[in-house]
């Protein structure tokens, strides 16, 4: 399992990745919905009511092995995965989806900013035929629940404000998420679905499916040099634990200094 410093240092590789897209990859789009695509099954048996219907509330369940096998939250910890990215010529989500026809868009601003919830960057990644490009997994949790204790011990914490995946200006209500690559979100929460409908906040539409979830999710690409990390030199790191000078960069850091803004990187962590 990754240590609060792998993941440090996989983030920074996921910024180092954010920096060296071009054209429509390299900005930032709108988020004014996050969305989760599951089959109508799925959603029927949630919003039935009855001994075996869960009356509206979609609970939590724990992370499979999908992305890096190191990842801290895999087998773990308890959560809902929703996606961001939108169509670059619509805005909104896409058509079709690998994980259902039925799609249930929840207002991103009032499920992720409205409240004083914590964000924490878990993952980056891409899977082996690369078709669908890299992901970065955020974790969305309530402070003081366990999940955020969890979190607090294992991850990387971000900020809501200020991070370059996706963030919400102060004073707009429409979150902005990143193009160069695609955003997931893992909220520990349970979502009680009737309710948000109740509000208007959450809408059911129907897209095209082209497949479903994999049991136990898909395995990370281990031989992509953009998301996976340096095996370190046990010889190297026996000498740089000796070193007195306290003013000591880690190699990746210097690589990030040398790449572009030192300035833009004290600024996302």
């Amino acid at each position: 399992m990754y240590s609060k410093e792998d993941l440090q240092e996989l983030k920074l590789k996921a910024i180092l990745y954010l920096q060296s897209k071009t054209g429509m990859y390299s900005g930032y789009q709108e988020c004014s919905v996050i969305y989760r695509n599951k089959s109508s099954s799925y959603f029927n048996h949630i919003m039935k009511r009855g001994r075996w219907g869960g009356n509206g509330m979609m609970e939590t369940y724990t992370k499979d092995n999908n992305g890096d096998p190191q990842c801290p939250i895999n087998n773990n910890l308890d959560g809902l995965f929703f996606s961001c990215n939108t169509d670059f010529d619509t805005g909104m989500p896409p058509e079709h989806s690998p994980f259902g026809e039925k799609r249930l868009c929840i207002d991103a601003y009032e499920m992720l900013f409205l409240d004083d919830h914590r964000m924490y960057f878990s993952d980056f990644y891409c899977f082996n035929s690369n078709k669908r490009g890299h992901y970065v997994n955020i974790v969305v949790t309530t402070p003081g629940s366990e999940a955020d204790d969890f979190c607090k011990q294992h991850l990387v914490a971000i900020s809501r404000k200020k991070n370059p995946f996706i963030y919400c200006r102060r004073g707009s209500k429409t979150p902005r998420v990143s193009c160069g690559v695609r955003v997931e979100i893992f909220f520990t929460d349970d979502v009680n679905i009737k309710e948000l409908l109740r509000e208007e906040l959450a809408s059911f539409e129907d897209c095209e499916c082209t497949g479903y979830s994999k049991p136990n999710g898909l395995p990370k690409n281990l031989n992509c040099p953009h998301c996976n990390l340096e095996e370190s030199d046990d010889s190297d790191t026996e000498s740089c634990s000796d070193s007195d000078d306290s003013n000591s960069v880690p190699s990746y850091q210097y690589s990030l200094q040398n790449s572009w803004s030192w300035r833009y990187y004290n600024e996302c962590i």
